[in-house]
Order: C-alpha cells, then structure tokens, then sequence
C-alpha cells in the first residue's frame, strides 16, 4: 500500500475547557473517498477545521509525508490540502467569476485562467452565471460555487463539511456525482456528511463519530451493512 496522503494522527479539538475532538485518528490514501458520518454535535466540523489548521489542535497532521501541524492555513492551501465549509462562506456581494477567481490566489495566472475553464466545465450553471452575485444564487448553486472556488487551489486532498446540506434530494445526487467525479480526476476527497446513505455509498472508508471519537471504522460497504450503524445512521430500525 502507498503511503497516506493524509495522515491525521491523535487529533485533539477543544472549545474552551469542553474537549470536541478527542484523540482522533484517520488516513487517506491517493484518490480515495473516506467519509465521517454522525449526528450534529458529534466532533465532525470541528476535525476538518483543526485538520486545515482552522483550530488550535494537538495531535499531528501529516500531508504527503510532511508534518503540517505548525503551518497555518493558508500554508496548507499552498500544499493541496482545501476545506469547503459547512456554511459554504462565499462573498454575497461579488460575482460568481470574482468568488472563483478568489480562490486561484495561490496559483499562477496561466493555471488560474485553466482552473476556471475546468470549474466551467464540471459546472456549467457557474459558466452561465458568472456574472451574478454569489448571494443571489440558489443553494446548489452556492454550494457549486464553494466547492468550485476550492477547485480553484487545485487541491490534492478535498475537505467538504455537510456537502448536501439544504439541498433538495436531485441536487444531492448532483453533488455526489460530482463527488465521484473528482475521485476519478485525482483528487482525494475527506467527506463529512449526516446523509449517512449516500456518504457511504460513496466513500471506499467510513469513520462513525459520537462525542469527539470514533466509534466505528472499516471499509464503508462493511459499515452500511451494520445493524447499529443501519438502525441509527440509516433510518432502517425495526
């Protein structure tokens, strides 16, 4: 097996004196889908935003053999590693180019000018609307938008908090088919979803998250067929 491309190592999170993460451990191996899933309150955001460096954390974030722990964000960034929020965080009051553009700040005009041809492409609603404002856009367009600024980066490692958040059940599935397709281009992707279904029909591994630590983990197949995690996650009790 290759090594990890990301390696998250006894991760600890907390919030003032109430610990959110507790120990947490997980690796992603190149061009893999590995998904968390659990309830809200459960640690999940809080790990994505200590893995970016969002939150002062203990522990160890290793990415492509590298300890990243010590580097800031935008250090991060610079390296492939990119977080699509939860709250999706775009500029209300710019066009969907000027979001776009935003987010190639880390890399040169010539890829600059590719990415956005790319992220036209994977998104054709952004092509025809790259002239109106980010606010004005419905809720899968705005969540369009955010995952394409972070395309932007040309990330290795994709962190996408509550993806289907919001969104109508035809806009999920378009978001998932454009989970799977970034799989197939390359990309590595760290999924946080309470959507348990279609997380773990996506993913090739599944972390299950309660009170900061993982309760459960295994190939994401194995975890769908689980009693527990079906009667719970899956809404399938008897």
């Amino acid at each position: 097996m290759t090594a990890p491309l990301l390696s998250i190592r006894t991760l600890t999170a907390s919030y003032g004196a109430v610990p959110a993460v507790t120990g947490v451990s997980l690796d992603i191996q190149p061009g893999e889908i590995v998904t968390v899933i659990g309830a809200n309150g459960a640690g999940k955001s809080t790990l994505l935003n200590a893995a970016m460096g969002a939150l002062p954390a203990g522990g160890a974030v290793w990415f492509d053999g590298a300890d990243v722990s010590a580097l800031g964000v935008e250090a991060r960034v610079r390296r492939g590693l990119c977080l699509v929020p939860e709250k999706r965080e775009l500029f209300a009051t710019m066009s969907v180019r000027d979001n776009l553009e935003l987010g190639g700040w880390c890399v040169d005009a010539a890829r600059r000018r590719s990415g956005l041809e790319d992220v036209f492409q994977r998104f054709p609603r952004l092509s025809e609307r790259q002239a109106q404002m980010a606010g004005t856009l419905s809720g899968g367009e705005r969540q369009m938008l955010a995952m394409g600024r972070a395309l932007m980066a040309r990330p290795r490692v994709l962190m996408l908090d509550e993806p289907s958040l919001g969104l109508a059940p035809r806009i999920v599935g378009e978001v998932f088919a454009i989970i799977a397709e970034l799989r197939k281009s390359g990309v590595s992707i760290l999924l946080v979803e309470q959507n348990a279904r279609a997380a773990l029909r996506s993913a090739d591994h599944a972390h299950v998250m309660e009170l900061g630590a993982f309760t459960m983990s295994g190939p994401a197949a194995d975890l769908a067929r689980d009693k527990r995690v079906a009667e719970i996650y899956l809404g399938l009790g008897g």
